[in-house]
C-alpha cells in the first residue's frame, strides 16, 4: 500500500465516530486532549523535554507524559501547578455535564 492510498487522520478519525462506543469515548477524553495540546505546544515551543517542563513546575516527568497522553483529565490542582510553573492560562466553562475551553488561544501567546 502506498502512503497516498492511506486515509487522512480526520478521514480515519471521522469513520470511526459512526461507531458510538468511540465517539463517546472520543468525547469523553475531549479536554483531556485539549490539555495535551496546550501542554505539548508549550514544551515544543521552547524545545523542553518533559523532565524539564516537569522540573519547572514541581512534578515528575511521568505525570507530564500523562498529560499529555490526553486520555485522563487532570485535576484543577494540577492545571494550578502548570499555570504556577510556567504562566500559561487556562480558561474553560463548566456547564450542562460537559467541560470546554473559553479560550481557544494556543499557550506560546500566554506569556
Amino acid at each position: 500500500m502506498k502512503l497516498n492510498d492511506l486515509p487522512t487522520f480526520n478521514d480515519a478519525l471521522h469513520r470511526e465516530k459512526a461507531d458510538p462506543d468511540f465517539r463517546e469515548e472520543w468525547d469523553r477524553a475531549a479536554f483531556a486532549r485539549e490539555i495535551a495540546v496546550r501542554v505539548i505546544g508549550y514544551r515544543a515551543a521552547r524545545g523542553l523535554t518533559q523532565t524539564d517542563l516537569a522540573k519547572m513546575i514541581g512534578m515528575q516527568q511521568s505525570v507530564i507524559a500523562r498529560l499529555e497522553g490526553g486520555e485522563q483529565a487532570p485535576s484543577l490542582a494540577t492545571l494550578a501547578r502548570i499555570t504556577a510553573g510556567t504562566g500559561v492560562e487556562f480558561h474553560f466553562d463548566v456547564r450542562h455535564g460537559t467541560v470546554a475551553f473559553s479560550s481557544s488561544a494556543p499557550p506560546e501567546e500566554r506569556r
